[in-house]
This record gives C-alpha cells, sequence and structure tokens, in this order.
C-alpha cells in the first residue's frame, strides 16, 4: 500500500511556479524552482508548492535535499488519504470529504552561497477547523549542509537565551496577543524545534498555533534583528 501511494504522489501533474537560477563566487549554478502539484478527486484535494533544488555539478546533495522534502510531503499525503478511506463509508463523517492538503513555499534567503525558506502547511480531515504547521530549510550551497538554528552562531555564544529574552519582551508588550502561559511555554521551550529562517533584516522563528499564541492567528512568525546577536554570528547577511 505504502508503495502505491508513493506512486500516487511522485506522479502528480507537475508545473514551475517560480523559477530562479544564482553563480555564487565559491560555488556551481544554482537553480531552484517551486514546483506545484495538484491532484483532486471525491477523497482528497491536494494542492501544493514545494521546492526543488539543482546544483549543476552535486547531483547527490540535490537528490537528498528534494528526496527529503519528497518523502515529507509523501508522509502528508499518505496520512490524509488514508483517514479519508477511513470515513468515506460512514454516511455522517463523509460529509467532510474531500479532505486537503495545502501548501506554500516562501524564499526568504537566496544567493549563491546560502538558501533559506520556510513551507507553511495545511491539512483538513473534519472538525471544526484545519490543522496548520510549519517546517523550514536554510542551506549552506558551499559547504552542502542543511544548518540548524545553532550552526548560525559561535560555539561558546548564548544565542538560546538571547532570543528568549528578546521573544518574552514581545510578549509581554502585546499579551492580547498570546496565550496566558505563552511566557512560561517560552521557557520550557527548546528552539532547536523550531522551523526557522534567515533574511537581510534578521532571523525569523515561527510557532505553530497554541504553542504561544491562539489558533486565530495561525503560523506566528516573529523577527529578531540581526543587531540583537551582535559578534555572535557565524555568517554575514
Amino acid at each position: 500500500m505504502r508503495k502505491l501511494l508513493l506512486i500516487f504522489f511522485l506522479f502528480l501533474p507537475i508545473s514551475v511556479a517560480v523559477s530562479l537560477s544564482f553563480q555564487g563566487e565559491f560555488t556551481d549554478l544554482i537553480e531552484l524552482k517551486i514546483l506545484e502539484k495538484r491532484f483532486e478527486n471525491e477523497l482528497i484535494k491536494v494542492d501544493l508548492r514545494i521546492p526543488w533544488l539543482k546544483i549543476a555539478k552535486d547531483v547527490e546533495f540535490s537528490k537528498s535535499f528534494n528526496g527529503e522534502i519528497e518523502e515529507r510531503f509523501t508522509l502528508l499525503v499518505n496520512r490524509v488519504l488514508e483517514d479519508a478511506k477511513w470515513v468515506q463509508n460512514d454516511p455522517i463523517l463523509s460529509s467532510s470529504l474531500p479532505y486537503s492538503l495545502w501548501s506554500r513555499t516562501i524564499v526568504t534567503y537566496l544567493s549563491g552561497e546560502l538558501l533559506s525558506c520556510v513551507i507553511y502547511v495545511s491539512h483538513y480531515t473534519g472538525g471544526a477547523h484545519e490543522h496548520l504547521n510549519v517546517f523550514s530549510y536554510t542551506v549552506d550551497l558551499v559547504e552542502r549542509k542543511i544548518l540548524k538554528l545553532k550552526d548560525l552562531f559561535n560555539d561558546s555564544f548564548d544565542y538560546e537565551g538571547l532570543m528568549k529574552q528578546y521573544l518574552i519582551e514581545q510578549f509581554k508588550s502585546q499579551p492580547e496577543l498570546f496565550l496566558p502561559n505563552a511566557v512560561d511555554e517560552l521557557r520550557r521551550l527548546n528552539v532547536e524545534q523550531l522551523a526557522f529562517t534567515v533574511s537581510k533584516v534578521g532571523l525569523t522563528l515561527y510557532f505553530p498555533p497554541y504553542v504561544v499564541s491562539p489558533f486565530a492567528l495561525g503560523i506566528l512568525d516573529i523577527t529578531i534583528p540581526w543587531s540583537k546577536f551582535q559578534d555572535g554570528l557565524k555568517l554575514s547577511f
């Protein structure tokens, strides 16, 4: 069954929404496309826009990067499709069909040396509202490495403490936007688990609903200016 569903995902109709190319000082030709994959039947409606990366002289890294994203969305498609099949013969639950899966990709930084993008995901499988999630990729195109948050900073730099201090200040300045226990949740939070992107402006952290804010705000993003990190950065923007 999983093999059949994998084939189903791989052969969704594809078109190119965006295509960008860069030649870095220290890298080969970089090509980034945002692919559209759409499909609809009585069980499921899929509308995806996902990144696709090609580094001219590094087929293996390109294949690995694209494969990781493809596998992630294959699992999502499989999950939504299986949920739809489970309720299709129920006279009440089947009224919510077709279930849906939607994603959009936003590129926040792209040069010949670095790529950063965020992927917003929404899926609906019945109930009061859709489920929202977010994940991100920041890629060192020179070293061929997907970066973690800690990779942006010098080893001894307390980036987590500075981030939490800045975020708590934001929470306290606009308490009406956040859950009553937002500060306590943030203090317990492992920031390495958050989606993040970089831009020329700063570091953006992404919070799914109910982590620190209500569902009505959707995916919450907060940008911390680079000036807050002073000399702790390994990279320059």
